[in-house]
């Protein structure tokens, strides 16, 4: 069946490993668009940056962010639809993480949330202004989300390995969550049900495009569920082993270019 559309994850897919775009994958992305292929990120990035990385790679004005929990206009960055993590676990989640020493980003809603040790880490760590920029720092950011009632949509959390363990087990407890990761160093929290590939089937579905109809590419263990929703699984040459193993064939790796190498053969 012909390839309609391509979705992208973005780290250690769409950028090289120091968070660059090269040229040769932004002309790849556009000799797509000019077939007439819907180009799409799927991130797990927010909506802020997903606008800023779109615009420099030329993609559709649709994309799904957040590991697959809003889809948002790429004009605007404004969320087109939504699912939050329900009230009792968005609290028991706060609980679970807070003092333990992590770096977390706590997508509330379309609000990027930071505590003070991790608005610290991420500015020396996370040069990315479409974020940085766009972020609030409380103090208390469970306290934040009540004053302010807002929902908890994603938290990504990064720190030391060794200390996860109990953390996931203690999530992974509870009810009403996703547990996912986008590389060995942190862990990514979201509500039951959510991931990439129900997002994309139907953003998808908006445009008259079935998912056997999809191409997607990515590296992670977030992206698993994206692959396993479409008709044409791709793996980066980084991908992890489980990755490769649920893909259609493996391109080069993000700083081969492989991203771009896999569009131009799915066109």
């Amino acid at each position: 069946m012909m390839i309609r559309m391509i979705a992208l994850d973005v780290d250690g897919t769409l950028l090289t490993s120091e968070g660059t775009l090269t040229e040769g994958t932004v002309r790849a992305i556009g000799a797509a668009r000019a077939k007439g292929v819907r180009v799409v990120l799927s991130t797990g990035r927010s909506a802020p940056e997903a606008v800023w990385l779109t615009g420099l790679a030329g993609c559709d004005d649709r994309a799904v962010c957040l590991g697959g929990a809003a889809i948002a206009g790429m004009a605007d960055g404004r969320h087109l639809r939504r699912w939050d993590i329900p009230g009792e676990p968005a609290a028991q989640v706060l609980e679970v993480i807070r003092g333990k020493g992590l770096a977390s980003m706590i997508f509330a809603g379309e609000v990027n949330l930071l505590d003070l040790h991790s608005s610290d880490y991420f500015r020396a760590n996370y040069p990315y202004p479409a974020y940085l920029d766009t972020t609030v720092v409380a103090e208390d950011p469970a306290g934040w989300l009540a004053r302010h009632g807002q929902p908890l949509t994603k938290i990504h959390a990064e720190g030391d390995p060794a200390v996860f363990p109990p953390l996931l087990e203690a999530l992974g407890r509870m009810s009403g969550l996703t547990l996912t990761s986008s590389g060995a160093d942190n862990f990514e929290v979201v509500a039951a049900g959510v991931d990439k590939g129900k997002a994309l089937c139907l953003l998808a579905r908006e445009w008259g495009i079935a998912p056997a109809e999809i191409a997607a590419i990515g590296d992670s263990d977030n992206d698993l569920a994206m692959l396993r929703a479409v008709g044409c699984p791709v793996a980066m040459g980084n991908a992890s082993r489980e990755v490769k193993e649920a893909a259609d064939f493996v391109t080069g790796s993000n700083e081969e270019e492989g991203a771009a190498k896999a569009i131009l053969r799915l066109i």
